[in-house]
């Protein structure tokens, strides 16, 4: 009997804690993608910033498109690199737990999980 209750016990925490760890696992996944679209958001602020300072210095329109092509660039390099990063810093097992490989796909899996998104960032004084 007793032999029977340990392996059961055992048994019921293994499911426990692999389900744990998928929870977290997801978790982590959202915050994640959401950090990286605060990022995205501050990158813009400072693009505005930047255009409206070349504006002001009477820059050429070949100064301005050259800095919005490469400030382009440089957000598609940071979407694309940081899912990359993502998806490699996961061991073998966890990687097909991964639900999305392309940034259109992770933001559309952000928002199905906009509700733990907004209780991450809701600011709690």
């Amino acid at each position: 009997m007793f032999v029977f209750g340990y392996v059961t016990h055992k048994t019921f925490y293994f499911l426990y804690a692999g389900r744990l760890s998928m929870t977290l696992l997801k978790a982590s996944h959202v915050i994640y993608l959401s950090s990286m679209i605060k990022a995205i958001e501050h990158m813009s602020y400072a693009r505005e910033l930047s255009l409206e300072y070349l504006a002001k210095a009477q820059k050429s329109s070949l100064e301005i498109s050259t800095f919005e092509y490469n400030f382009e660039k440089e957000l598609d390099t940071l979407k694309e690199r940081s899912l990359q990063v993502l998806i490699y810093n996961h061991p073998g097992l966890f990687q097909q737990m991964i639900e999305f490989n392309s940034w259109e796909e992770a933001m559309d899996y952000l928002s199905l999980n906009k509700e733990a998104v907004f209780a991450f960032w809701e600011d709690r004084k």
